[in-house]
């Protein structure tokens, strides 16, 4: 079984926040490819768990609640 491992110094949950509020800014940008860049937000975490998709899940709603 393999572990993932965590590089960022400030925990797991900062980097799913990075992801999420990253994600969120690229695809309100005027002009996005938004299918591209929803594609790559999947290969990008097919190797998280189930957990953390779902906590992704709950950032990105949380971004895209605050960035308007």
């Amino acid at each position: 079984m393999l572990k993932q491992v965590n590089h960022c110094p400030l925990g797991q949950y900062h980097m799913l926040d990075k992801i999420a509020y990253d994600y969120v800014t690229e695809i309100r940008k005027r002009g996005a490819n938004v299918a591209k860049i929803k594609y790559e937000l999947a290969e990008k975490v097919k190797k998280f768990s189930e957990e953390d998709k779902n906590q992704l899940r709950g950032l990105i709603q949380k971004w895209l609640e605050n960035i308007k």
